[in-house]
């Protein structure tokens, strides 16, 4: 029963540290203050691959599934090595109307063609502080 437990629990870790390893954005949930009407996140993006790769980052809304303005990415497209990672800068407006704005960041390899792409897509979201008076 104890060698149960411990091939049980071993093989739990495995499946917890190959996924840390294939997650290719992170943090893939964030929020933050700004006492301006701009809000910046610095994300990482990983390569889980064993070949170099090109990825695409792109500003979504939030339920990714198109592109949004008024967001610009640092390097929309970049190239890491296998088992490399790099932070990038996602910055965007929040609407002086509004006291927040939620954006999607959707990461993806540039060169992959077929009908399932992976993809991996993350939450970000700023909150304009309010102005003292």
């Amino acid at each position: 029963m104890q060698r149960l437990i411990a091939v049980s629990v071993f093989v739990a870790a495995l499946l917890v540290a190959g996924g840390a390893a294939a997650q290719s954005l992170s943090p893939m949930r964030a929020a933050g203050d700004t006492p301006s009407d701009i809000k910046g996140f610095r994300p990482t993006i990983g390569n889980p691959y064993t070949t170099s790769m090109i990825f695409i980052v792109t500003p979504m809304n939030p339920e990714f599934t198109e592109p949004v303005g008024g967001a610009v990415v640092t390097a929309p497209e970049l190239r890491l090595a296998p088992g490399a990672s790099r932070p990038v800068i996602v910055k965007f407006k929040i609407d002086p109307a509004f006291k927040e704005r939620t954006i999607g960041v959707c990461v993806q390899p540039k060169d992959l063609e077929g009908p399932i792409l992976p993809r991996v897509c993350g939450t970000y979201v700023g909150r304009r502080l309010s102005a003292r008076g």
